[in-house]
Protein backbone atom coordinates (compact mmCIF):
# COMPACT_ATOMS: atom_id res chain seq x y z
CA UNK A 1 0.00 0.00 0.00
CA UNK A 2 2.75 2.87 0.78
CA UNK A 3 4.48 1.82 -2.74
CA UNK A 4 0.61 2.24 -4.48
CA UNK A 5 -0.09 5.67 -2.14
CA UNK A 6 3.69 6.99 -3.15
CA UNK A 7 2.91 6.61 -6.72
CA UNK A 8 -0.09 8.49 -6.72
CA UNK A 9 1.24 11.16 -4.95
CA UNK A 10 4.02 11.21 -8.06
CA UNK A 11 1.07 11.28 -10.48
CA UNK A 12 -0.86 13.46 -8.77
CA UNK A 13 2.10 16.22 -8.27
CA UNK A 14 3.19 15.55 -11.89
CA UNK A 15 -0.18 16.58 -13.65
CA UNK A 16 -0.26 19.34 -11.20
CA UNK A 17 -0.69 22.85 -13.31
CA UNK A 18 2.54 24.61 -12.54
CA UNK A 19 2.69 28.37 -12.91
CA UNK A 20 6.47 28.41 -14.64
CA UNK A 21 5.19 25.91 -17.34
CA UNK A 22 1.86 27.68 -18.03
CA UNK A 23 4.04 30.34 -19.66
CA UNK A 24 5.16 27.97 -22.14
CA UNK A 25 1.72 26.26 -22.41
CA UNK A 26 0.19 29.50 -23.34
CA UNK A 27 2.38 30.59 -25.43
CA UNK A 28 2.37 27.51 -27.99
CA UNK A 29 -1.49 27.90 -27.37
CA UNK A 30 -0.90 31.42 -28.78
CA UNK A 31 1.12 29.79 -31.91
CA UNK A 32 -1.00 26.65 -32.57
CA UNK A 33 -4.84 27.78 -30.94
CA UNK A 34 -5.94 23.86 -30.53
CA UNK A 35 -9.45 22.94 -30.09
CA UNK A 36 -10.76 23.25 -26.15
CA UNK A 37 -11.35 19.33 -25.19
CA UNK A 38 -12.92 17.69 -22.34
CA UNK A 39 -10.55 16.24 -20.00
CA UNK A 40 -10.90 12.20 -19.34
CA UNK A 41 -12.12 10.98 -16.02
CA UNK A 42 -10.13 9.96 -13.82
CA UNK A 43 -9.18 6.28 -13.32
CA UNK A 44 -9.28 4.18 -9.78
CA UNK A 45 -6.23 2.38 -9.16
CA UNK A 46 -6.89 -1.11 -8.85
CA UNK A 47 -5.87 -2.51 -5.12
CA UNK A 48 -2.54 -3.69 -4.81
CA UNK A 49 -0.83 -5.72 -2.11
CA UNK A 50 2.03 -4.13 -0.88
CA UNK A 51 5.37 -5.70 -0.84
CA UNK A 52 8.23 -4.34 1.80
CA UNK A 53 9.99 -1.71 1.00
CA UNK A 54 13.36 -0.44 3.36
CA UNK A 55 12.42 2.44 4.97
CA UNK A 56 14.95 4.96 3.20
CA UNK A 57 14.46 8.47 3.22
CA UNK A 58 13.60 9.52 0.07
CA UNK A 59 15.88 12.35 -1.73
CA UNK A 60 13.51 14.85 -3.18
CA UNK A 61 15.35 15.57 -6.09
CA UNK A 62 13.42 17.65 -9.32
CA UNK A 63 12.37 16.12 -12.09
CA UNK A 64 13.78 16.55 -14.73
CA UNK A 65 12.97 19.36 -17.37
CA UNK A 66 10.88 20.69 -14.79
CA UNK A 67 11.68 24.52 -13.63
CA UNK A 68 11.74 24.48 -10.47
CA UNK A 69 12.69 28.63 -9.72
CA UNK A 70 10.32 30.98 -11.95
CA UNK A 71 12.53 33.93 -11.50
CA UNK A 72 14.48 35.16 -14.51
CA UNK A 73 18.31 35.02 -14.78
CA UNK A 74 20.64 37.68 -13.93
CA UNK A 75 21.57 39.72 -17.46
CA UNK A 76 25.14 39.41 -17.96
CA UNK A 77 27.03 42.57 -17.66
CA UNK A 78 27.85 45.19 -20.54
CA UNK A 79 31.65 45.97 -21.40
CA UNK A 80 31.60 48.83 -23.11
CA UNK A 81 35.24 49.34 -25.05
CA UNK A 82 36.36 52.86 -25.65
CA UNK A 83 39.57 53.73 -27.47
CA UNK A 84 41.84 55.56 -25.23
CA UNK A 85 42.81 59.24 -26.41
CA UNK A 86 46.30 60.22 -25.89
CA UNK A 87 46.20 63.27 -23.10
CA UNK A 88 47.47 66.83 -24.26
CA UNK A 89 50.47 68.97 -22.48
CA UNK A 90 50.90 72.37 -22.79
CA UNK A 91 54.26 74.29 -22.48
CA UNK A 92 55.70 77.48 -22.75
CA UNK A 93 59.12 79.37 -22.57
CA UNK A 94 60.54 82.60 -22.93
CA UNK A 95 62.49 82.74 -26.23
CA UNK A 96 60.95 79.18 -26.99
CA UNK A 97 57.31 79.67 -28.07
CA UNK A 98 54.52 77.71 -27.04
CA UNK A 99 54.19 73.89 -27.73
CA UNK A 100 50.88 71.67 -27.38
CA UNK A 101 52.00 67.66 -27.56
CA UNK A 102 49.78 64.89 -27.59
CA UNK A 103 52.42 62.23 -26.81
CA UNK A 104 54.12 61.08 -29.70
CA UNK A 105 51.44 61.15 -31.83
CA UNK A 106 51.67 64.76 -32.34
CA UNK A 107 53.53 67.88 -31.19
CA UNK A 108 53.65 71.76 -32.40
CA UNK A 109 55.70 74.84 -31.16
CA UNK A 110 54.67 78.18 -32.49
CA UNK A 111 57.24 80.60 -32.38
CA UNK A 112 57.76 84.07 -33.73
CA UNK A 113 60.81 86.67 -33.59
CA UNK A 114 61.32 90.46 -34.32
CA UNK A 115 64.34 92.51 -34.71
CA UNK A 116 64.05 96.37 -33.98
CA UNK A 117 66.80 97.86 -36.03
CA UNK A 118 68.23 101.28 -36.88
CA UNK A 119 71.14 101.54 -39.76
CA UNK A 120 72.99 104.74 -40.46
CA UNK A 121 75.17 104.32 -43.87
CA UNK A 122 78.31 106.84 -43.94
CA UNK A 123 79.35 106.70 -47.53
CA UNK A 124 82.51 107.70 -48.39
CA UNK A 125 83.79 110.69 -48.99
CA UNK A 126 83.27 112.14 -52.66
CA UNK A 127 85.66 114.35 -54.56
CA UNK A 128 85.02 117.33 -52.92
CA UNK A 129 85.26 115.86 -48.77
CA UNK A 130 81.55 115.64 -48.31
CA UNK A 131 79.38 112.77 -47.15
CA UNK A 132 75.87 112.04 -47.99
CA UNK A 133 74.42 110.21 -44.87
CA UNK A 134 71.52 108.13 -45.11
CA UNK A 135 69.39 106.17 -42.01
CA UNK A 136 66.87 103.55 -41.78
CA UNK A 137 64.67 102.24 -38.51
CA UNK A 138 62.47 100.00 -39.38
CA UNK A 139 61.87 96.55 -38.41
CA UNK A 140 64.72 94.23 -39.89
CA UNK A 141 62.51 91.11 -39.66
CA UNK A 142 59.58 89.33 -38.61
CA UNK A 143 59.11 85.70 -38.21
CA UNK A 144 56.63 83.20 -37.87
CA UNK A 145 57.70 79.39 -37.26
CA UNK A 146 55.62 75.97 -37.09
CA UNK A 147 57.15 73.08 -36.00
CA UNK A 148 56.62 69.97 -34.56
CA UNK A 149 56.60 66.04 -34.96
CA UNK A 150 53.96 63.79 -36.95
CA UNK A 151 53.01 60.12 -36.33
CA UNK A 152 56.48 59.85 -34.48
CA UNK A 153 58.78 61.80 -33.12
CA UNK A 154 61.21 60.66 -36.01
CA UNK A 155 59.39 62.63 -38.30
CA UNK A 156 59.39 66.27 -37.99
CA UNK A 157 58.58 69.36 -39.58
CA UNK A 158 59.11 72.89 -40.17
CA UNK A 159 57.07 76.22 -41.51
CA UNK A 160 59.37 79.08 -41.44
CA UNK A 161 57.50 82.61 -42.50
CA UNK A 162 59.02 85.94 -43.27
CA UNK A 163 56.60 88.84 -42.90
CA UNK A 164 58.57 92.18 -43.00
CA UNK A 165 59.34 94.38 -45.73
CA UNK A 166 63.34 93.37 -45.79
CA UNK A 167 62.75 89.99 -46.11
CA UNK A 168 60.98 90.22 -49.49
CA UNK A 169 64.02 90.26 -51.74
CA UNK A 170 65.02 89.44 -55.24
CA UNK A 171 61.14 89.96 -56.61
CA UNK A 172 60.04 87.69 -53.92
CA UNK A 173 55.81 86.78 -54.26
CA UNK A 174 55.82 84.84 -51.18
CA UNK A 175 56.78 84.71 -47.39
CA UNK A 176 57.64 81.18 -47.05
CA UNK A 177 61.36 80.63 -46.11
CA UNK A 178 61.44 77.59 -44.57
CA UNK A 179 58.63 74.37 -45.09
CA UNK A 180 60.06 70.66 -45.21
CA UNK A 181 59.58 67.02 -43.49
CA UNK A 182 62.27 65.45 -41.78
CA UNK A 183 62.67 61.82 -41.26
CA UNK A 184 65.58 60.58 -38.95
CA UNK A 185 65.10 56.66 -39.68
CA UNK A 186 68.19 56.28 -38.66
CA UNK A 187 71.45 57.43 -36.75
CA UNK A 188 73.01 56.47 -40.38
CA UNK A 189 70.38 58.10 -42.78
CA UNK A 190 67.88 60.71 -42.32
CA UNK A 191 66.02 62.36 -45.07
CA UNK A 192 64.35 65.98 -45.42
CA UNK A 193 62.02 67.07 -48.23
CA UNK A 194 61.00 70.37 -49.02
CA UNK A 195 62.39 73.88 -48.83
CA UNK A 196 65.45 75.08 -46.57
CA UNK A 197 68.82 76.13 -46.33
CA UNK A 198 71.28 74.06 -49.25
CA UNK A 199 74.19 72.52 -47.00
CA UNK A 200 77.07 73.88 -47.92
CA UNK A 201 79.11 76.13 -45.62
CA UNK A 202 79.07 76.94 -41.90
CA UNK A 203 78.28 80.72 -42.42
CA UNK A 204 75.84 80.77 -44.28
CA UNK A 205 73.56 77.92 -42.16
CA UNK A 206 74.17 79.02 -39.18
CA UNK A 207 70.38 80.05 -37.74
CA UNK A 208 69.67 84.03 -38.50
CA UNK A 209 68.68 84.79 -34.22
CA UNK A 210 71.84 83.22 -33.38
CA UNK A 211 74.05 85.58 -35.47
CA UNK A 212 76.78 88.19 -33.57
CA UNK A 213 76.23 91.40 -35.95
CA UNK A 214 73.42 92.63 -38.02
CA UNK A 215 74.35 91.25 -41.13
CA UNK A 216 76.70 88.38 -42.83
CA UNK A 217 79.65 89.05 -44.73
CA UNK A 218 79.38 90.05 -48.07
CA UNK A 219 81.34 86.86 -48.83
CA UNK A 220 78.82 84.80 -48.03
CA UNK A 221 75.85 86.75 -49.50
CA UNK A 222 77.83 86.65 -52.67
CA UNK A 223 79.59 83.38 -52.95
CA UNK A 224 77.24 80.35 -51.44
CA UNK A 225 74.65 78.81 -51.66
CA UNK A 226 70.73 79.91 -50.15
CA UNK A 227 67.92 78.08 -49.42
CA UNK A 228 66.59 76.07 -52.56
CA UNK A 229 63.71 73.44 -52.67
CA UNK A 230 64.92 70.20 -52.58
CA UNK A 231 65.89 66.61 -51.52
CA UNK A 232 68.53 66.11 -48.87
CA UNK A 233 70.00 63.00 -46.64
CA UNK A 234 72.43 62.89 -44.13
CA UNK A 235 73.76 61.83 -40.79
CA UNK A 236 75.08 63.82 -37.99
CA UNK A 237 76.75 60.62 -36.25
CA UNK A 238 78.18 58.32 -39.18
CA UNK A 239 78.75 54.69 -38.62
CA UNK A 240 79.06 55.17 -34.50
CA UNK A 241 77.10 57.12 -31.42
CA UNK A 242 79.87 59.23 -30.56
CA UNK A 243 80.91 59.11 -34.20
CA UNK A 244 82.89 62.72 -34.84
CA UNK A 245 81.61 62.41 -39.03
CA UNK A 246 78.90 63.78 -40.66
CA UNK A 247 77.54 64.04 -43.81
CA UNK A 248 75.13 65.84 -46.13
CA UNK A 249 74.20 65.26 -49.76
CA UNK A 250 71.55 66.93 -51.54
CA UNK A 251 69.73 67.32 -55.03
CA UNK A 252 67.93 70.55 -55.54
CA UNK A 253 65.85 72.48 -58.16
CA UNK A 254 68.52 75.06 -58.10
CA UNK A 255 66.35 78.35 -58.93
CA UNK A 256 66.11 79.46 -55.62
CA UNK A 257 62.89 80.23 -52.87
CA UNK A 258 59.54 80.02 -54.29
CA UNK A 259 59.81 79.04 -57.71
CA UNK A 260 56.82 80.23 -59.95
CA UNK A 261 58.37 80.36 -63.11
CA UNK A 262 59.74 77.38 -65.15
CA UNK A 263 63.10 77.33 -67.02
CA UNK A 264 65.36 74.93 -68.71
CA UNK A 265 65.91 71.96 -66.89
CA UNK A 266 68.83 71.78 -64.41
CA UNK A 267 69.78 70.64 -60.89
CA UNK A 268 72.05 71.80 -57.95
CA UNK A 269 74.07 68.83 -56.43
CA UNK A 270 75.67 69.54 -53.32
CA UNK A 271 78.08 67.24 -50.76
CA UNK A 272 79.52 68.09 -47.52
CA UNK A 273 81.63 66.25 -44.66
CA UNK A 274 81.70 67.73 -41.35
CA UNK A 275 84.44 65.91 -38.68
CA UNK A 276 83.90 67.54 -35.09
CA UNK A 277 86.78 65.72 -33.54
CA UNK A 278 86.15 66.88 -29.48
CA UNK A 279 82.61 65.86 -29.30
CA UNK A 280 79.49 67.97 -29.91
CA UNK A 281 79.23 71.59 -30.38
CA UNK A 282 77.18 74.10 -31.53
CA UNK A 283 78.05 75.26 -34.69
CA UNK A 284 74.75 76.77 -35.80
CA UNK A 285 74.86 78.90 -33.42
CA UNK A 286 77.97 82.19 -33.25
CA UNK A 287 80.07 82.28 -30.29
CA UNK A 288 80.76 80.54 -26.84
CA UNK A 289 77.35 82.03 -24.50
CA UNK A 290 77.97 78.82 -22.76
CA UNK A 291 81.54 79.46 -21.82
CA UNK A 292 81.96 75.78 -22.26
CA UNK A 293 84.52 74.09 -19.87
CA UNK A 294 86.05 71.89 -22.66
CA UNK A 295 87.03 73.03 -25.86
CA UNK A 296 85.15 71.99 -29.16
CA UNK A 297 86.16 72.17 -32.65
CA UNK A 298 83.89 71.89 -36.34
CA UNK A 299 85.85 71.37 -39.40
CA UNK A 300 83.69 71.07 -42.71
CA UNK A 301 84.33 71.47 -46.54
CA UNK A 302 81.92 71.39 -49.34
CA UNK A 303 81.13 71.16 -53.06
CA UNK A 304 77.98 72.20 -55.33
CA UNK A 305 77.59 72.12 -58.70
CA UNK A 306 74.28 74.24 -59.66
CA UNK A 307 73.36 73.16 -63.76
CA UNK A 308 71.45 75.64 -66.06
CA UNK A 309 70.56 78.40 -63.50
CA UNK A 310 68.96 81.30 -64.28
CA UNK A 311 69.98 83.65 -61.53
CA UNK A 312 72.71 85.95 -61.35
CA UNK A 313 74.58 84.86 -57.86
CA UNK A 314 73.30 81.04 -58.78
CA UNK A 315 70.33 80.74 -56.26
CA UNK A 316 69.96 84.37 -55.58
CA UNK A 317 70.05 87.77 -57.18
CA UNK A 318 68.40 88.69 -60.62
CA UNK A 319 66.91 86.15 -62.93
CA UNK A 320 68.76 86.15 -66.82
CA UNK A 321 66.37 86.23 -69.61
CA UNK A 322 68.75 85.39 -72.05
CA UNK A 323 70.07 81.75 -70.76
CA UNK A 324 71.11 79.90 -68.22
CA UNK A 325 74.46 79.14 -66.92
CA UNK A 326 76.46 76.53 -64.70
CA UNK A 327 77.93 77.92 -61.08
CA UNK A 328 80.33 75.23 -59.30
CA UNK A 329 81.05 76.00 -55.76
CA UNK A 330 83.92 74.74 -52.93
CA UNK A 331 84.10 75.71 -49.29
CA UNK A 332 86.33 74.84 -46.17
CA UNK A 333 85.35 76.21 -43.22
CA UNK A 334 86.55 76.00 -38.80
CA UNK A 335 84.82 76.81 -35.92
CA UNK A 336 86.67 76.69 -32.42
CA UNK A 337 85.14 77.45 -29.01
CA UNK A 338 86.33 77.59 -25.54
CA UNK A 339 85.42 79.72 -21.86
CA UNK A 340 83.46 82.45 -23.80
CA UNK A 341 86.07 82.60 -26.90
CA UNK A 342 84.86 81.71 -30.18
CA UNK A 343 87.07 81.73 -33.26
CA UNK A 344 85.37 80.96 -37.30
CA UNK A 345 86.40 81.42 -40.61
CA UNK A 346 85.42 80.26 -44.18
CA UNK A 347 86.95 80.04 -47.43
CA UNK A 348 84.47 80.25 -50.17
CA UNK A 349 84.95 79.92 -54.08
CA UNK A 350 82.30 80.74 -57.20
CA UNK A 351 83.03 79.97 -60.61
CA UNK A 352 80.96 80.11 -63.93
CA UNK A 353 81.13 78.33 -66.95
CA UNK A 354 80.75 81.04 -69.09
CA UNK A 355 81.58 84.69 -68.65
CA UNK A 356 78.47 85.97 -70.25
CA UNK A 357 74.59 84.79 -71.85
CA UNK A 358 74.45 86.77 -75.13
CA UNK A 359 70.86 86.79 -76.53
CA UNK A 360 68.46 89.12 -78.56
CA UNK A 361 65.12 90.65 -77.26
CA UNK A 362 62.00 91.56 -79.27
CA UNK A 363 63.39 94.13 -80.79
CA UNK A 364 66.13 92.25 -82.18
CA UNK A 365 68.89 94.07 -80.50
CA UNK A 366 71.76 91.87 -78.89
CA UNK A 367 71.56 91.85 -75.04
CA UNK A 368 74.63 90.43 -72.50
CA UNK A 369 74.13 89.64 -69.69
CA UNK A 370 77.47 89.29 -67.55
CA UNK A 371 77.82 85.91 -64.68
CA UNK A 372 79.79 86.40 -61.70
CA UNK A 373 82.88 84.63 -60.23
CA UNK A 374 85.00 85.16 -57.39
CA UNK A 375 86.46 83.78 -54.32
CA UNK A 376 86.80 85.57 -50.42
CA UNK A 377 87.69 84.50 -46.97
CA UNK A 378 86.10 85.62 -43.47
CA UNK A 379 87.53 85.63 -39.93
CA UNK A 380 85.78 86.25 -36.99
CA UNK A 381 86.50 86.42 -33.57
CA UNK A 382 84.40 87.05 -30.46
CA UNK A 383 84.62 86.49 -26.57
CA UNK A 384 81.81 86.99 -23.99
CA UNK A 385 82.29 87.62 -20.10
CA UNK A 386 79.81 86.81 -17.14
CA UNK A 387 77.82 88.85 -16.97
CA UNK A 388 77.13 88.09 -21.11
CA UNK A 389 78.25 90.97 -22.49
CA UNK A 390 80.43 89.98 -25.97
CA UNK A 391 83.23 92.06 -28.08
CA UNK A 392 83.03 91.02 -31.69
CA UNK A 393 85.36 91.48 -34.63
CA UNK A 394 85.66 90.77 -38.32
CA UNK A 395 87.38 90.63 -40.91
CA UNK A 396 86.97 89.85 -44.65
CA UNK A 397 87.80 90.16 -48.43
CA UNK A 398 86.66 89.19 -52.07
CA UNK A 399 88.13 89.35 -55.44
CA UNK A 400 86.42 88.84 -58.87
CA UNK A 401 88.16 85.91 -61.18
CA UNK A 402 88.65 85.89 -64.52
CA UNK A 403 86.90 87.96 -66.75
CA UNK A 404 83.54 88.09 -64.76
CA UNK A 405 81.11 90.92 -64.65
CA UNK A 406 83.04 94.24 -65.08
CA UNK A 407 80.61 96.03 -62.14
CA UNK A 408 81.04 93.25 -59.93
CA UNK A 409 84.97 94.23 -60.75
CA UNK A 410 84.53 97.82 -60.17
CA UNK A 411 82.20 96.80 -56.92
CA UNK A 412 84.73 94.83 -55.09
CA UNK A 413 87.80 97.42 -55.93
CA UNK A 414 86.45 99.80 -54.14
CA UNK A 415 84.41 97.76 -51.69
CA UNK A 416 85.66 94.35 -51.79
CA UNK A 417 87.66 94.47 -47.95
CA UNK A 418 85.44 94.16 -44.71
CA UNK A 419 86.65 95.67 -41.20
CA UNK A 420 83.92 95.05 -38.58
CA UNK A 421 83.32 95.47 -34.84
CA UNK A 422 80.52 94.45 -32.27
CA UNK A 423 78.66 94.76 -28.93
CA UNK A 424 76.02 92.39 -27.69
CA UNK A 425 74.32 92.25 -24.75
CA UNK A 426 72.63 88.72 -23.62
CA UNK A 427 69.26 89.00 -21.77
CA UNK A 428 67.98 85.40 -22.96
CA UNK A 429 71.06 83.95 -24.80
CA UNK A 430 70.27 84.82 -28.82
CA UNK A 431 66.88 84.56 -28.22
CA UNK A 432 67.06 88.43 -26.43
CA UNK A 433 69.65 90.32 -27.60
CA UNK A 434 70.80 94.36 -27.87
CA UNK A 435 72.94 94.55 -30.21
CA UNK A 436 75.54 97.64 -31.94
CA UNK A 437 78.15 97.02 -34.51
CA UNK A 438 80.16 99.01 -36.94
CA UNK A 439 81.24 97.62 -40.63
CA UNK A 440 83.49 99.51 -42.75
CA UNK A 441 83.99 98.45 -46.63
CA UNK A 442 86.87 99.65 -48.68
CA UNK A 443 89.43 98.44 -51.45
CA UNK A 444 91.81 96.53 -51.05
CA UNK A 445 94.82 97.21 -48.57
CA UNK A 446 92.39 98.64 -45.98
CA UNK A 447 92.49 102.07 -47.06
CA UNK A 448 90.45 103.89 -44.49
CA UNK A 449 90.02 107.02 -46.30
CA UNK A 450 87.94 105.94 -48.87
CA UNK A 451 85.55 103.33 -46.77
CA UNK A 452 82.01 103.90 -46.29
CA UNK A 453 80.70 102.97 -42.96
CA UNK A 454 77.61 101.54 -41.81
CA UNK A 455 76.45 101.28 -38.47
CA UNK A 456 73.38 99.16 -36.40
CA UNK A 457 71.86 99.01 -33.35
CA UNK A 458 69.45 96.50 -33.00
CA UNK A 459 66.90 94.88 -30.61
CA UNK A 460 66.63 91.29 -31.34
CA UNK A 461 63.78 89.05 -29.52
CA UNK A 462 62.69 85.01 -30.11
CA UNK A 463 58.87 84.95 -28.26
Amino acid sequence: MLTVGFGLVVCAWALAPDPSRAVVDDAATAVESPEPTEPDPPVEPEPVEPEPVDAKPVDAKPVDNVVVDAKPAAAAPVVVVTESKPKYELSGAPGKGLTVSFGDAFALNIKSRIQFRYQLNIPAADDAGTRNLRQAINIGTARLWFSGHILSPKVTYMIQLAVAGRDYRDGAVSPVFDAYIDWAAHRDFGIRAGQFFVPFDRLRTVREFALQMADRPRPVGELTLDRDAGVMIYSDNFLGDKSPVAYRIGAFGGGGTNVVVGKKPGALMVSRLEVRPLGKIDDDQEGDLERRKKPALALGGAFAANLNTDRLRSTTGATFVGGTTHYYHGAADVVFKWRGWAVQGEYLRKWASVNAINSVDDDGMDVTEYTRSGQGWVAQTSYVFDPPIELVARLSGMYALGRTDPAFVSDLEARGQEVAGGLNYYFNGHRMKLQTDWIALMPRDFAFKKAEHIVHLQLDVTF
